[in-house]
């Protein structure tokens, strides 16, 4: 079965007591931060904390992602150096600030030194990133997903967080990641008050490409999973689609007086995947 990417939760390093609460919200993954969650003075014991908890048992359900800090700092040479030491065994790293292939090539050579089964997350946050986003994306067999990192690109450029100040990003990356076959995963929607705000935000992402979003409070997981979780008419649909072109042997066909040709079919199948999944 496919893994989900509908939902990426946050989770600060500096607060073990939420890691097994944040699990039982039901995100897809939950990310431990060692990065903007951790405050300077903090960041020896969060790296310790997080390492510790994911050398144990971990609570099944979610995919465990341990974000460390951007590795062409020092502190992410710390966090890197440090897991590479460590019984630690995340599913995936969350790669801030990710600006280039070379950079993803690098991690993943230290980790098949170090015999870590560990994916890579490479997220985009500056337009030097998002202009190397294809490179990115495809550097390495490692790399299951590429984010978006709205706030900091944002931030870059001068600009504010509304859909048409992010639609040129999110463009690049959603088309990024279907050209090389991995996930996309949207920025946040930074009022997890705003459920509406959330809803609309998702949909206009999924609507794009992307297959999930990072969240940052655990009621935000209930309503990304409504839109990212294909509904009963779309499931109905989308095996309509592929039995009518099973039908006709592949050639063309018609439903709901729609012609179906193969991208369409190619697109129904995805719905269906993502129901069995969910």
């Amino acid at each position: 079965m496919k893994p989900l990417w509908r939902s990426l939760l946050f989770v600060p390093a500096t607060r073990s007591d939420r890691f097994e609460k944040a699990a039982a919200a039901g995100p897809d993954m939950v990310c431990i931060d060692l990065e903007d969650a951790v405050a300077p003075d903090d960041k020896d014991e969060a790296r310790n904390t997080a390492l510790d908890f994911l050398a144990g048992s971990l609570p099944s359900g979610p995919r465990w992602v341990l974000r460390i800090n951007s590795p062409r700092i020092e502190l992410g040479l710390h966090d890197l150096l440090a897991l590479l030491s460590s019984a630690a065994a995340p599913d995936a790293l969350f790669i801030p600030k990710a600006s280039s292939g070379d950079e993803m090539r690098w991690l993943d050579g230290f980790l098949s030194t170090a015999e870590k089964d560990v994916d890579l997350i490479p997220v985009i946050e500056s337009a030097e990133g998002l202009d190397r986003a294809v490179e990115i994306a495809g550097s390495t067999l490692r790399n299951v997903a590429i984010g978006f990192g709205s706030a900091d690109y944002t931030a870059e450029l001068g600009a504010d967080m509304s859909a048409a100040a992010l639609a040129y990003g999110r463009g690049r990356i959603a088309a990024a990641a279907g050209q090389v076959g991995i996930a996309a995963i949207d920025g946040i929607w930074p009022d997890f008050m705003d459920d509406d705000g959330l809803r609309g935000d998702a949909e206009l992402a999924r609507s794009m490409g992307f297959d999930g979003k990072i969240l940052i409070h655990p009621r935000q997981v209930g309503v990304i999973h409504s839109v990212y979780t294909p509904g009963a008419d779309e499931v109905s649909r989308a095996r309509r689609i592929v039995a009518a072109s099973e039908a006709a042997n592949g050639g063309i066909a018609t439903v709901d007086g729609e012609m179906i040709d193969n991208p369409v079919v190619v697109a129904a199948q995805k719905i269906l995947a993502a129901a069995r999944s969910g």
